[in-house]
């Protein structure tokens, strides 16, 4: 258990990764982003910005960085909390960026579990000392994020260890690995050290097994909320129901990767954030109007209780042939 007690975050449920939506140019486009956040704001419990590695903000300067997680909090207005990213391989450009965070209005920060710098996973130790160091020097509490790729992917007892270190608040998990989540739930959320939070996938199971939720960017949010809504209603059929069309979206034009397919879903809800940063390519024309069907068939354009549909229904409706680009 901690030595000292931290503030646990005192949300949970759903929290929106915002894209970064850019001009032809390749400026950031701040009137899609006011509407993005408003967006995400209806849905969600808390909100990311800068935050998650597989995303484009890491194309920015530092410079850019720091004037999008400026402006984006402003945008906010205090609705819901703020968790900013204080990603970096050296942890003292983590801790200069931590005390930035905190004076633009971070609740919380984001930090990567990094790779070391040179390639290759760090040892138990090296990723202790990483966290303590920041953790420790941080004005707002931290949040520990796990994304095998872009970070390190520990072991159990090693991500276990770092529950343990004050002002860890928090983790955000991004390997759908069942067995590693449901004991880190245990290990970490049940046993009182830090919230856990997941993804879209394994949303439902986290909250059954006693996790706080997930991280998602919009308009998963929206599928997403409405898992957490009936979760919380005590409605496990209708949570089922919602947490199936995960399967689906947006796994069926994965190929993309996830940005530019949350950035084509989110043009049909009139919220234009662009084209993926050059030199990387939106989706077809066709699989841009699939996403909008599917989306129209499970309701979620509705405001009220849409009527269920069948996901097989859904596919056959939209066909089973692969349209990626390659």
């Amino acid at each position: 258990m901690k030595t000292q007690p931290s503030s646990l975050p005192s949300f949970s449920g759903i929290i929106g990764a915002c894209l970064t939506p850019f001009h032809e140019d390749g400026r950031i486009n701040y009137g899609a982003l006011k509407k993005e956040i408003d967006f995400i704001i209806e849905d969600a419990d808390a909100i990311s910005i800068a935050a998650v590695e597989a995303a484009e903000y890491t194309m920015l300067s530092v410079q850019e960085r720091k004037e999008l997680m400026k402006i984006a909090t402003e945008m906010v207005e205090k609705r819901i909390p703020v968790i900013l990213g204080a990603s970096h391989p050296s942890p003292g450009r983590a801790i200069e960026l931590a005390e930035y965070c905190a004076d633009v209005g971070a609740d919380m920060i984001q930090v990567l579990m990094p790779l070391r710098p040179w390639g290759g996973q760090p040892t138990m130790r090296e990723l202790i000392d990483y966290f303590t160091e920041i953790a420790m020097a941080s004005p707002v509490p931290v949040i520990a994020y796990h994304n095998p790729g872009p970070g390190a992917d520990p072991d159990m007892e090693t991500t276990i260890r770092l529950s343990d270190i004050f002002n860890v608040c928090a983790f955000k998990e991004s390997s759908r690995d069942i067995i590693k989540i449901t004991r880190m739930i245990e290990e970490i959320e049940l046993g009182g050290n830090a919230r856990y939070f997941t993804t879209m996938q394994p949303l439902l199971m986290t909250l059954v097994m006693g996790g706080s939720g997930a991280t998602m960017p919009p308009p998963g949010t929206r599928i997403g909320a409405r898992v957490v809504k009936a979760f919380r209603e005590g409605d496990q059929e209708k949570a089922k129901y919602w947490q199936r069309f995960y399967s689906m979206f947006p796994a069926k034009w994965a190929a993309y990767g996830l940005p530019p397919v949350m950035k084509a879903a989110l043009k049909h809800f009139d919220i234009d954030m662009g084209d993926p940063s050059p030199p990387y390519k939106a989706i077809s024309p066709r699989d841009h109007a699939q996403i909008g069907e599917f989306l129209h068939q499970i309701g979620l354009f509705e405001k009220g209780e849409p009527a269920q549909v069948s996901l097989t229904e859904v596919v056959s409706k939209l066909g089973r042939e692969d349209t990626f680009l390659r």
